[in-house]
């Protein structure tokens, strides 16, 4: 029997399988759905907000103005109105006696119980997405999670120092990690910061990448491994 030695130096081509129609097909549906849900989402939200806005605003302005007719109003001001509300309540935030004014009204709200609830819920979801914090939701990291050698992707939201509760809390990173498909889902761990691994890619991509489950992969070199590094 004569024995046969692998020759290290040879390259062994694996055959390439085209896959078949229905695997294709799939592939395009589900690529096809990530990009037409979100954008018809987006329109229907902004379009019921407009909707609203105006039925609520247009009337009024349309009295004010003498121009109301009985059945029609013109299209808009309602939301012209409260662009200009936004601004102003933005303006008030900017100097005191507007700050004065604002926090009293929050301490009146807090003061119905199921009030305070809403608001304060909706305060800190919205402050969250203004990114307050210099840091907040700006970098994507890898961490070892749930255990060792498998890499959950994650969101930096803030840094920690608490060496007067636990030494190993010194110089760690808060970062969230979402869940597939819906990433306003997930879970708030501190990792120390050298064991966190910081991703050439966007927020966007990093977002993209959860909601469509490892689909839509980022645009990254095959050497990307040179390119990650811990933070800094």
């Amino acid at each position: 029997m004569t024995d046969s030695k692998i020759d290290p130096t040879k390259t062994v081509e694996v055959p390439h399988h085209r896959p078949g129609w229905k695997v294709r097909l799939r592939r395009a549906l589900v690529a096809g759905l990530v990009i037409l849900v979100p954008v018809t989402l987006t329109i229907f939200i902004l379009y019921r907000i407009f909707r609203f806005m105006d039925s609520i605003f247009a009337p009024v302005i349309d009295r004010t103005l003498g121009i109301y007719l009985p059945g029609a109003h013109i299209p808009g001001l309602g939301l012209l109105l409260t662009i200009i509300v936004v601004l102003l309540l933005g303006w008030l935030s900017t100097n005191v006696v507007g700050r004065s004014l604002i926090q009293a009204t929050e301490r009146l709200i807090c003061r119905i119980p199921v009030a305070k609830s809403i608001y304060s819920a909706t305060k800190g979801f919205l402050e969250t997405l203004s990114f307050k914090q210099t840091e907040a939701f700006k970098r994507v990291v890898l961490i070892e999670y749930p255990k060792e050698n498998i890499f959950a992707l994650a969101f930096v939201t803030g840094w920690a120092s608490w060496p007067s509760i636990h030494k190993k809390l010194t110089d760690t990173v808060l970062v969230f990690v979402p869940t597939t498909p819906n990433p306003t889902s997930g879970f708030l761990l501190l990792v120390p910061r050298q064991e966190a691994i910081e991703l050439p890619i966007s927020v966007e991509e990093g977002v993209r990448l959860v909601i469509s489950g490892g689909i839509l992969l980022p645009n990254m070199a095959p050497g990307m491994g040179a390119s990650t590094q811990s933070l800094p």
